[in-house]
């Protein structure tokens, strides 16, 4: 019985690393990334090791697959948890010269400017932001104008510009 919960919880702790790890090379981090992959290979080389060794045991396999899918879950919590990175949020609206004001009292870098839509005039802002006030963001746009489109996008970098490090609650 203790077999199978090494093999549970080396398998989950495994690929919750690998999730963690992939989200942090995929923002650039790759020394840290390097330094962490050193880590999950060996845990995955010990939990696949207490199972190859014995299949015929079929309730190891099972445990396995089970910590892989658990892992998968607690990875994306772990990620979500750390919001690394930025969001842009592109919003269109019709409430011309209304939403940017607001939006910077707030202590957000806004970029407006004026579009023409299938109804007439628009105005669109970009927004940037630490992944982690994403939330707060939207929910802010979403009190400003809720009929504004509003898309959320990864930022793979950014230059320059105005980032707000805290945004009030």
């Amino acid at each position: 019985m203790l077999d199978l919960l090494v093999i549970f919880l080396a398998q989950a702790t495994y690929v919750s690393i690998t999730t963690v790890r992939w989200i942090i090379l995929v923002k650039g981090r790759r020394l840290l990334a390097s330094v962490i992959s050193f880590f999950e290979i060996i845990l995955y080389v010990y939990a696949l090791g207490l199972v190859v060794t014995q299949l015929s045991n079929p309730m190891k396999i099972v445990v396995y697959a089970l910590g892989y899918a658990v892992g998968s879950l607690v990875g994306s919590k772990i990620e979500e948890r750390l919001a690394l990175g930025f969001v842009v949020f592109q919003v269109i609206t019709n409430r011309i010269g209304q939403v940017a004001p607001q939006l910077r009292e707030c202590g957000l870098g806004v970029t407006d400017w004026r579009a023409e839509g299938r109804t007439g005039e628009r105005e669109v802002l970009m927004v940037v932001a630490r992944r982690k006030h994403g939330p707060r963001v939207m929910q802010l746009l979403e009190e400003l104008d809720p009929h504004a489109f509003v898309v959320q996008l990864d930022a793979a970098a950014y230059k320059g510009g105005f980032l707000q490090r805290v945004l009030p609650h």
